[in-house]
């Protein structure tokens, strides 16, 4: 049960109470560096076997295990970066992969994604589209697989096609998992940016977004092309349609629009009509949505301290009800499910259990432990999160998550050095889970503050829009209120505070440090902006001038007034000279979001404005700390800079 305290003024949602502990040494750094033993599964058609990526002794590998947990086949991964597995049947794995690399002419760094099949039995992995004839060479996107082909052993993958002295046409192409070769199945067009089957190896539909014309439109196929939906002059695609009805009557896409449908599942009808909501929550966002292989709807995640769900699928509502008696205390992930829905993976966190995989037999009634995520670190030395709410300056409620060491009450007024570790995104969220960066700091003696400051992701529509044009102002307040709000119900010390973040969270840790100088006693960040004048200009040239991801970033980081004085007051790098505390920058060389060339800017303003600095450069990292060597690096690097600038007693 979840039960409600009110501290000083700050409400706390606390699930379940941990028990006192005695003071021992805390595990060493590898348990929280270190990546989780497994990084995606998948459960089988059958649901006999499982697909894995495995991390093992600082060694990524992807693995096919028995529901027993018993290893059927390991594959060795050498330089590239799995991203997902799944099965097309119950022999043959399909993995994502993905490599950084520049490719001639590019003036940047891309993440270049590709696909890979993998005989069970057999061993060997093919890669998918390669020498596929005229497959462009210079794109970004390919692995995607979005349906069976009509052949038994084929997949349905989109690819642009046509020679580098061309312009490229996004086709459907049919590719077999034997070979990897594949065949133009469909025609698409230079500016088609999705397809949508119809489970035999046919089409329903092509989405379609015209860059230069900023116009969208949905095609479904009747004898030619037919347009079912359009929208002209839209700097951004108006929908993303996420999948097709179980009966295929229709397209189904997140509402982004409506304040009274935000984030319902509605649909787009073949005859062009929307209607709807088919699923929705209120006052909570669809996080995810869950599909079959030919994605057919079955069902959402809404958002929340601890996710919730509505299914379409009867055996997947009967799993979930069942787990939910079964674990009521513990944070639930649907994974994945065998095709008669009678065995079902689940990933879990509970403090009293750790992180786990469970694999539920629906005949039985039984749960069976696959595995644990880190067999290293014991459930008595994992903090149980707890959620809190407080007013902000202009009395806007801002939902948060507090992390105290293990053991330790949210109520013991023992006034603990803080770190505030603002999310990336911005439009994204904190919650109940297990969080590697905030169990490592309560491990060390810190409260942990991850504020949803106002901008963030899955708490309306309303919450969303308040962040827009807020980068650098109240935004930044939200991250100040939360310190105040600690200290006055004494779980914090308000002297004693440092901001920590990655990405927008890394701007945020700049951002205070520049603009709040005097809450913070030191600054760590990880990928951060700092100029948005020369991001913005980084991604024009990486995307084109009027591309509809330029006029995302003018308008939520300036609400739409994207003008370049006001850039640049709200950029670190311009106020270096406010900055009075120790700044630790973090980068990764092969970052391909945040350019590395941010932090460098951050780093030449700092030292010219006569201000302290450590810039720490991870070779071969990307912007989601892949590899468990630079994320242990990351952590000595921070956990040293917190014992000179800001020690626990």
């Amino acid at each position: 049960m979840r039960s409600q305290i009110l501290v000083s003024g700050l409400l706390i949602f606390a699930f379940g109470a941990p028990a006192a502990l005695a003071q021992t040494a805390p595990p060493p750094l590898e348990v929280y560096g270190g990546l989780p033993l497994f990084s995606d599964v998948e459960l089988s058609p059958d649901g006999t076997r499982v697909a894995a990526i495995a991390n093992v002794q600082q060694d990524t590998r992807l693995m096919v295990l028995g529901t027993d947990g018993n290893l059927i086949l390991r594959v060795g991964v050498d330089s590239i970066k799995p991203r997902g597995v799944s099965f097309y049947d119950n022999d043959h794995m399909l993995a994502l992969v993905s490599d950084t690399t520049k490719f001639f002419g590019s003036r940047s760094k891309l993440e270049f994604s590709g696909a890979y099949s993998i005989n069970v039995n057999e061993g060997g992995p093919v890669p998918l589209l390669y020498k596929t004839k005229d497959l462009f060479p210079a794109q970004s996107g390919l692995g995607r697989i979005v349906g069976h082909g009509s052949k038994p052993g084929t997949v349905l993958m989109p690819a642009y096609i046509g020679s580098m002295y061309q312009t490229p046409s996004k086709d459907l192409l049919e590719v077999s998992l034997k070979t990897g070769r594949g065949i133009t199945k469909f025609k698409g067009t230079t500016d088609t940016i999705d397809w949508f089957t119809d489970g035999h190896g046919g089409v329903l539909a092509r989405e379609r977004y015209n860059n230069e014309s900023d116009v969208y439109e949905v095609q479904i196929r009747d004898g030619g092309w037919k347009t079912i939906f359009e929208r002209k002059k839209v700097e951004i695609p108006p929908l993303s349609i996420t999948g097709v009805m179980p009966d295929g009557s229709g397209f189904a896409f997140v509402d982004p629009g409506d304040e009274d449908i935000f984030d319902g599942l509605m649909v787009l009808g073949l005859d062009g009509k929307i209607s709807g909501p088919v699923l929705k929550r209120p006052g909570h966002d669809i996080d995810a949505v869950y599909r079959d292989d030919e994605r057919r709807i079955l069902g959402v995640r809404y958002s929340g301290m601890k996710p919730d769900y509505e299914f379409l699928d009867a055996g997947l509502k009967a799993s979930h009800e069942a787990m939910t008696a079964a674990m009521p205390n513990a944070v639930l992930y649907l994974d994945s499910w065998s095709d008669d829905r009678k065995t079902v993976l689940y990933y879990a966190f509970d403090p009293a259990l750790g992180e786990v995989w469970l694999v539920q037999d629906m005949t039985t009634g039984g749960l069976q432990l696959l595995a644990r995520a880190r067999e290293k670190l014991a459930a008595a030395q994992t903090s149980a999160p707890v959620g809190i709410e407080y007013k902000a300056r202009d009395g806007l409620t801002i939902p948060a998550v507090v992390t105290l060491p293990p053991g330790a009450l949210i109520d013991d007024q023992a006034k603990r050095p803080l770190i505030v570790l603002p999310h990336g995104g911005p439009a994204a969220y904190d919650r109940l889970d297990f969080d590697w960066m905030a169990q490592f700091f309560a491990s060390r003696g810190y409260a942990v503050l991850q504020p949803n400051f106002r901008g963030s992701a899955g708490f309306g529509k309303d919450f969303l829009d308040a962040g827009a044009g807020e980068w650098g102002g109240k935004m930044q307040d939200d991250l100040t209120d939360g310190v105040i709000a600690l200290a006055d119900s004494g779980i914090a010390d308000k002297d004693r505070v440092c901001i920590v973040g990655a990405s927008y969270g890394g701007y945020a840790a700049l951002a205070g440090a520049a603009f709040t100088p005097d809450v913070y006693k030191c600054s760590v960040a990880i990928a951060p902006v700092s100029d948005l004048n020369a991001m913005l200009q980084e991604s024009r040239q990486k995307y084109g001038y009027d591309h509809w991801v330029i006029s995302y970033w003018e308008s939520i980081m300036a609400d739409g007034e994207a003008r370049r004085k006001k850039l640049q007051a709200i950029s670190p790098a311009k106020a270096a000279s406010q900055i009075k505390i120790p700044v630790l920058l973090i980068h990764g060389v092969d970052d391909t979001v945040v350019p590395i060339s941010q932090s460098e800017l951050m780093e030449r303003a700092l030292k010219d404005a006569g201000r302290p600095v450590e810039f720490v450069i991870l070779k071969g990292e990307d912007h989601w700390l892949s590899g468990a060597e630079t994320r242990l690096q990351l952590l000595k690097e921070i956990d040293g800079f917190l014992q000179t600038h800001l020690p626990v007693d």
